[in-house]
């Protein structure tokens, strides 16, 4: 029995320590924020964006780490006039590494997307490739959700609550009735 409250002990210390923390949200551009939570709730929505003044082609990625496992969704879009001198193309996304064409518009492009996997600590890319006539934007929100997963000291309480009730059971006299 003493084996048995060692190991329920040595559950609940470790369900009551502190998890650890993952490396925070890191974004190196001015032009990527969030708009909408923190990197440590479970709803992250972000804004990315860059405009252009003068011709050119352009090749913008935007970096970041978020400290909890999910799934990350978002939408890229474009606008100009049409017969206008200012026209921004994108002529490719690439998010973590997959390429995405956007679609078409007569005043524009846009695409959107979804169900991408976010992992902890793990480096995540937004990259925006294309041409500029005269002068363009684009805009872009990113959305994190976050799929709960037991972290280690849960898993250990759970299986010392089972041992309980397995001990519980075993420990207890069985009845038999005669009729």
């Amino acid at each position: 029995m003493n084996k048995f409250f060692a190991a329920s002990a040595f559950a609940l210390a470790l369900a009551i320590a502190p998890a650890a923390q993952a490396t925070t949200f890191n974004v190196g551009d001015p032009n990527f924020q969030i708009t909408n939570g923190t990197p440590f709730t479970p709803s992250i929505t972000a804004f990315f964006y860059n405009s252009f003044s003068s011709s050119g082609a352009f090749d913008d990625t935007f970096e970041f780490t978020i400290p909890q496992d999910g799934f990350g969704s978002g939408s890229i879009s474009t606008s100009f006039s049409s017969g206008s001198a200012n026209k921004l193309v994108i002529t490719d996304l690439i998010i973590n590494g997959v390429s995405y064409a956007l679609i078409d518009e007569p005043n524009g492009q846009s695409r959107s997307v979804g169900g991408i996997p976010i992992i902890n600590g793990v480096l995540n890319t937004i990259r925006v490739i294309g041409e500029v006539t005269g002068s363009g934007l684009y805009s872009g929100t990113a959305t994190f959700t976050a799929v709960a997963i037991p972290e280690p000291a849960s898993w250990a309480l759970m299986i010392a609550g089972f041992a309980a009730v397995g001990a519980a059971v075993r420990r207890r006299p069985m009845r038999v009735s005669f009729s």
